[in-house]
């Protein structure tokens, strides 16, 4: 019980402790961009994009799926946000965070009962 606490105290403190993470990836024309990952809230993208420019930016691409509470890439119910941004003069246009991918859907279970020698069973 303590050890199952204990790894529920890590894993929230972890959600909380890096809202956005990012990183530079290339583009075709060899332009460095900057893209931010974050987690239920879209605007940490945005500050985190604030910070790595150091003020103005232009976003190139933004989209959001559902994914796992310590990685994007796990399916799960946290929603993810992503945005592709490049650092310096911004036209102003804000991202959209359009969702993309499969929709989570969390396990269900069925539910049976027995009348006379027939099952009926609802649910998944």
């Amino acid at each position: 019980m303590h050890k199952t606490l204990g790894l529920l105290s890590v894993a929230a403190l972890l959600f909380t402790t890096f809202p956005a993470l990012a990183e530079t990836v290339m583009s075709p024309s060899g332009v460095p961009l900057q893209k931010a990952s974050c987690k239920v809230n879209p605007n940490d993208c945005l500050n985190q994009a604030g910070r790595t420019c150091g003020g103005s930016y232009q976003v190139i691409d933004s989209e959001s799926h559902a994914g796992g509470m310590l990685a994007d890439w796990l399916a799960g119910p946290v929603a993810w946000y992503t945005m592709l941004y490049q650092c310096g003069a911004s036209d102003g246009r804000l991202p959209t965070f359009e969702f993309r991918g499969p929709q989570y859907r969390a396990p269900s279970m069925a539910s049976c009962t027995m009348f006379g020698q027939s099952v009926y069973c609802w649910g998944q």
